[in-house]
């Protein structure tokens, strides 16, 4: 008997061995047409596909945008059966070819073999077409009902879950003709989309409302009519025409611009975009605001692209600024209303003209902004922002931006930096990265103080002197988010105070978003600033009493909670700014060891921690994923993943975790596990007390929330190089050992901190290869190759308050 048991229990495992895992079937479901991809109501791309009844398929998209034309092909070939079994991928440089056996799927790329595990009646996923999504939609279950996951390969490289919602049918008229239409709401990485299909599932329309895009059949687009629910706001009535001038400078260089007229409009107000980054990128958005009324007006700054001069970030935009607005408002077409608006340096070319003061100038909306350029990039309060700052260089000596592929900027963005960065001097770094000399490069790092060069492009204490209104927006994991911070604190003291602040739970982008990453905020932040912008350009430029200034001015949104709070100026007055203390008995260093955050200062206990910073050996930056040894010796490993992307996020999960956990130069400060919700919006600062062995050095300190699973998620970071802790000026050495006290500005950041997690503080003193290591020798830290290692010190007592400062908000 027991051997028959046992056969039996061989049998079972042999057949559990053998379990054939399958993709759904694409058989069936002929299917052929072209669908149109807009961005708003401009077309950037057209979708041309055939699906045959065995399941076979062939796309090809051509994505047409500023004078270029990129070609994007998919084939599939299914088995007898419609189950897909290759597929052969063609895009600009590279070609992939993708084979399924059985639950397997096989790529390469770059040489590598990669190796993805799908999951059983998965659908296949096409990011260029929308053909397939006719069997994600079969698959849902009308009778249960309700929001359902379904298995989606995203070829060649992830299976993914995505959620969909059946939300009933519509009747939609499309050329004078009713159609009964389906309506689904699906759910891809955070992203709400839309769909509209016919009783055969057959999609018709696909639409993306916090992007802004569609993806409509060719002869439906009278699907993307909506119901008009503001009547006061401009709509896109009007025809456009484009002409391109050579606008004259003061000094006789002239600049290229790009302008959008709308027809059968003899004056009109005028929006203005300057940008480094080719003036036809702009395309979408000067038509959406000239079908609207607007002339808008888009050029190439000084020495980029079309326009004449020679280009140094910065320096030049003020005057240009100013001679462009008034050049503008004396043309015949003008009525001499002038508005700008764009984000990262195209903020920062507003906030330039805007305090040049010309007359003509009526209102901007700088968003994504930095503020001065020795506060955040080049520099953050003295330290080299040395991965932004050669990163961004080669993005405009390489002409990036101007590539539709996107493959340009990709491979800037891939070189292994933590290599290359380690190369001393920094200086040095323009020949090895961009191939030879760069002068604006060379200017930043002689010029290491805030000095007379960076007082010709200093304009944040000149804001307080401005009389426009200013619409500022950013978000909170925007990398240039403290921008929008310390404009504003200027801004709020100006003579005009329609100074408007909309901060979400946003990366570097002038569009919501509802997510960053694997983390979503809930629907709510997907904010529609689209609207809200040409609400206020309606407002101050064309006079339309849509009673936006009736709202209040500013709009910040707290994660977790999943809701705006707002307020007439910032931070909001209900803020209590509360101070959370360091402790430890002196062994704060890594997540194991003791230290705490105490919100009383009596609770302090009071011998101070240690760590040895060593510029050899630089304290990698948690949040920015590096290889060590064990890293390597895994890699093949890797390479072999089940799935890919599973595998990215969650290397890049763990990774902050074990960083923390096992640098010795990191300490780490928790409090307990909280009882209760705290939720803080605004402005966060930290103060240390600390010393070192060194005549100078770094001091990073960065807030994180710590969920019930131990799991990081990174919100605020702020630095000081130790030399500037009196003034970005006139620096200042160290003497040996001796306590100094450092105020640190940490941005700003909106959350509920949930009941169940904790709040930590990390200190260190580099966090590479972001920023440039401080070499502790006291000179120049860019032009040197000499360092030695520095002993730091950080105090916590009631004599040596170490904390940080949070802008808790009562509910």
């Amino acid at each position: 008997m027991k051997k028959i048991w046992i056969f039996l229990l061989l049998i079972s495992w042999c057949c559990a061995q053998e379990k054939v895992f399958e993709p759904t079937s694409l058989s069936g479901m002929a299917d052929s047409g072209k669908f149109k991809l807009y961005k708003n109501e401009s077309v950037l791309g057209v979708i041309d596909y055939k699906l045959d009844e065995k399941g076979n398929y062939e796309r090809t998209f051509e994505l047409s945008y500023a004078g270029q034309v990129i070609t994007y092909k998919l084939s599939l070939t299914s088995d007898e059966n419609g189950l897909w079994s290759t597929a052969s991928i063609d895009v600009p440089g590279q070609k992939i070819g993708v084979q399924r056996k059985n639950n397997t799927a096989t790529y390469h790329v770059n040489k590598t073999e990669k190796i993805v595990t799908l999951t059983d009646q998965h659908v296949a996923y096409d990011s260029y077409g929308p053909a397939f999504e006719s069997f994600a939609l079969k698959k849902y279950d009308k009778q249960k009902g309700g929001k359902q996951n379904i298995s989606r390969f995203l070829i060649p490289a992830a299976c993914m879950d995505v959620e969909i919602e059946y939300k009933g049918t519509q009747v939609r008229k499309v050329q004078e003709k009713e159609w009964t239409l389906q309506h689904f709401h699906m759910i891809i990485s955070n992203i709400g989309i839309d769909i509209w299909a016919g009783q055969d599932f057959k999609i018709y329309m696909m639409n993306v409302p916090v992007q802004y895009v569609t993806y409509v059949r060719d002869g439906f687009e009278d699907l993307m009519k909506v119901k008009d629910e503001d009547p006061l706001l401009s709509k896109p009535t009007h025809d456009i025409k484009k002409e391109t001038h050579m606008v004259p400078m003061r000094d006789g260089v002239k600049l290229a611009t790009d302008i959008y007229f709308p027809k059968d409009v003899d004056k009109a107000p005028v929006i203005l975009i300057r940008t480094p980054y080719k003036k036809e990128m702009e395309e979408t958005k000067g038509n959406f605001y000239a079908r609207r009324g607007y002339i808008v007006a888009v050029q190439d700054c000084r020495g980029r692209f079309a326009s004449q001069g020679v280009w140094e970030p910065f320096i030049n935009e003020e005057k240009d600024g100013h001679d462009v607005v008034e050049w503008l408002a004396v043309q015949p077409w003008s009525t001499k209303k002038i508005g700008m608006i764009g984000g990262s340096y195209v903020g920062w070319t507003q906030l330039w003209a805007a305090v040049s003061k010309p007359k003509h100038l009526t209102t901007i909306i700088p968003n994504v902004a930095p503020p001065d350029a020795f506060f955040n990039i080049p520099y953050e309060y003295g330290a080299f922002f040395i991965f932004g700052s050669i990163w961004w260089a080669q993005i405009l000596e390489q002409n990036a931006t101007a590539d539709i592929s996107g493959k340009v900027i990709s491979d800037i963005t891939k070189r292994d930096y933590q290599k290359d960065l380690m190369s001393l001097p920094v200086i040095n770094l323009d020949k090895k990265l961009l191939g030879k000399e760069n002068s604006y490069w060379r200017k930043w790092i002689k010029n290491n103080v805030n000095n007379e060069y960076w007082a010709k492009s200093n304009f944040m204490e000149r804001l307080a002197d401005l009389d426009i209104p200013v619409f500022l927006q950013s978000g909170w994991f925007d990398g240039d988010g403290i921008g929008s911070k310390l404009n504003y604190s200027y801004l709020r003291k100006s003579k005009n105070k329609h100074q408007k602040l909309v901060l979400g739970p946003w990366g570097h982008t002038d569009q919501a978003t509802t997510s960053i990453g694997d983390v979503h905020f809930g629907k709510e932040a997907g904010l529609d600033l689209q609207t809200l912008y040409l609400r206020w350009f309606d407002y101050w430029l064309k006079g339309i009493d849509n009673k936006i200034c009736d709202e209040p001015l500013v709009k910040v949104y707290l994660m977790f909670s999943n809701k705006w709070i707002t307020g007439n100026d910032y931070p909001l007055p209900q803020t209590k700014f509360t101070k959370l203390f360091l402790s430890s008995s002196g062994k704060a260093n890594t997540s194991k060891g003791d230290g705490e955050l105490v919100w009383s200062e009596q609770k302090i206990q009071t011998t101070p921690d240690t760590y040895t910073y060593n510029p050899g050996d630089p304290t990698p930056s948690p949040d920015y994923p590096t290889e060590d040894e064990d890293d390597k010796s895994k890699k093949d490993e890797k390479e072999k993943s089940t799935d890919k992307n599973k595998d990215d996020k969650k290397e890049k999960e763990n990774f902050h975790s074990k960083t923390v956990a096992k640098r010795q130069d990191i300490l780490v400060y928790e409090t307990e596990v909280l009882t209760k919700d705290i939720s803080i919006a605004g402005p966060v600062a930290a103060k240390l007390y600390a010393a070192t062995s060194a005549k100078d050095t770094d001091w990073f300190v960065t807030l994180v929330d710590i969920d019930e699973k131990g799991e990081a998620l990174p919100l605020v970071k702020g630095v000081i190089r130790a030399r500037f802790r009196q003034s970005m000026s006139q620096p200042v050495l160290l003497e040996k050992d001796t306590i100094y006290e450092y105020d640190i500005d940490m941005w700003q950041t909106g959350i509920t901190f949930r009941k169940g997690h904790r709040i930590r503080v990390e200190i260190a003193s580099a966090m590479f290869p972001l920023f440039s290591r401080n070499l502790n020798t006291g000179g120049h830290n860019e032009m040197d190759s000499e360092y030695v290692s520095a002993q730091q010190k950080i105090y916590h007592s009631q004599e040596y308050p170490s904390h940080i400062i949070l802008p808790v908000i009562d509910k």
